[in-house]
């Protein structure tokens, strides 16, 4: 699940350079304006129904957690730092790092060909350009990368019928399984160019990617998902929502002003982020991808190639984004603030490494407004913290 991220460099950014420009604060100082800050984006927003934050870094011996809000709008029971949440397109950093993972296994090439897996049928009309059908050029590398040319069943135009944000919105007990998400694409859309020719960010390109998953393994993708990421990894409150025995219980999350936390609508995501995580479970995620734990160095070093450009400021690899925070504005070539990359959903939700400082941020606000407003605030979060006196 995605939306266009163009970070809006106005007064919030003036006002956050001033700040940080200011003395130097303690710890003390440093919780207690983040946490008002986050009340204040929860009381002001009606997107919103709650604001989760995580800050662990290895560099300073910081790590905080922050709750805010309720579990949706009409409930009075508070959110709590451990309460499971939609990670929207998180999913993806996953699901590339098990490709990685059977990269470092000899299994597969990032370069091997779509067409291995994926039967005439599946990839029928999804690369089709002028009567030419490309696809036996695409590789694994390109739908991770988003440089297939395939098109977007999340937020990409149609030629026919409504765009798909308008059509979950309307309708939010519709269910979709990984075959008829793909078949929205070929029967509605069109493709963006030939294969390896543009950066074009693609839901269906990670759908397909799930279901070659299945074909490489031969088992459903949540069990992939449990077997490689997170029973190794012990995180034991992440999972594939819909596909367990018991129903999900998450806090909000809000698409167009619909709360679909508890709706079929839901499966709109799969291999492109149906994950349900907490804070402290992606943490690990993290921290388990930089610290070695998961892939090879040279395997990991491809995911974090952010050699294609998103937008102003915005790079992405394979499955991960990278915020050079400098290119955002003027104002911020000076403020010290360093790159993050990591995982990001377009709901507001993701867990960033700033390597420089060896600090991690893992958050959620739930709502397809906080796209961009997430980074905004994690601009802000990062000036408050980075005034905080190491003792």
């Amino acid at each position: 699940m995605k939306t266009a991220i163009r970070i809006a460099v106005g007064g919030i950014i003036v006002i956050g350079v001033l700040a940080y420009m200011n003395r130097p604060i303690s710890r003390e100082a440093v919780n207690e304006k983040i946490q008002q800050h986050l009340v204040k984006v929860v009381e002001s927003s009606d997107s919103l129904s709650s604001a989760l934050l995580t800050i662990y870094s290895n560099k300073t011996g910081y790590h905080e957690q922050f709750a805010v809000g309720t579990v949706n709008q009409t409930s009075d029971q508070p959110v709590q730092a451990d309460s499971p949440y939609h990670s929207a397109s998180v999913g993806k950093t996953m699901c590339a790092a098990i490709f990685g993972l059977l990269v470092d296994e000899g299994k597969i090439s990032f370069d091997d060909s779509i067409s291995a897996w994926l039967d005439a049928d599946m990839l029928r009309g999804l690369f089709e350009i002028d009567g030419t059908d490309y696809s036996n050029l695409v590789t694994l590398r390109q739908l991770l990368s988003h440089t297939s040319g395939i098109a977007d069943y999340f937020e990409g135009p149609v030629k026919s019928g409504e765009p798909m944000l308008e059509l979950i919105s309307s309708n939010p007990d519709l269910a979709f399984t990984p075959e008829s998400l793909v078949a929205f694409t070929r029967d509605h859309q069109e493709p963006v160019g030939r294969p390896g020719q543009q950066f074009h960010y693609s839901d269906t390109g990670y759908i397909l990617l799930g279901l070659i998953l299945e074909a490489i393994e031969g088992k459903p993708y949540s069990d992939i998902l449990q077997e490689r990421i997170f029973e190794p990894l012990g995180m034991m409150d992440s999972y594939l929502m819909f596909y367990r025995d018991e129903p999900a219980d998450i806090i909000g999350i809000y698409v167009n002003g619909v709360d679909l936390s508890s709706r079929d609508a839901l499966s709109v995501d799969w291999a492109g982020g149906g994950v349900v995580t907490t804070m402290a479970d992606l943490l690990m995620f993290m921290q388990a991808l930089e610290n070695g734990k998961l892939l090879s160095d040279e395997t990991y070093s491809q995911m974090t190639d952010f050699q294609y450009r998103y937008d102003k400021g915005i790079y992405y690899g394979m499955g991960m984004m990278m915020f050079d925070l400098s290119e955002l504005s003027f104002l911020l070539r000076f403020s010290g603030l360093t790159a993050m990359y990591g995982a990001v959903g377009a709901t507001g939700t993701y867990v960033l490494y700033d390597k420089d400082n060896d600090t991690y941020f893992a958050a959620n606000f739930g709502s397809l407004d906080f796209a961009e407003k997430a980074i905004e605030e994690l601009v802000t979060i990062r000036m408050i913290y980075d005034r905080m006196t190491i003792e």
